[in-house]
């Protein structure tokens, strides 16, 4: 399991702007996808870090979350 405060901080802090998530790596249970989801763009929005762009392909073996943000 990866850690979910290095994701954070590269999202905010990172010179990159997109970034494709495998949330597979950040959570135990896939019932929990929407609920790191929103925690997510809850502290990207008070980071002062807009999702510009946001689509969440899910197949049988992983849940990619592909974003770019703008700061």
């Amino acid at each position: 399991m990866k850690n979910k405060d290095d994701l954070i901080y590269n999202l905010i802090f990172s010179d990159m702007d997109d970034f494709y998530i495998d949330i597979d790596n950040y959570i135990d249970d896939l019932n929990d996808c929407d609920l790191f989801v929103r925690e997510i763009k809850s502290i990207l929005k008070k980071s002062k870090a807009k999702i510009v762009y946001n689509n969440l392909s899910v197949d049988d073996q992983s849940i990619i979350w592909n974003i770019k943000v703008k700061r």
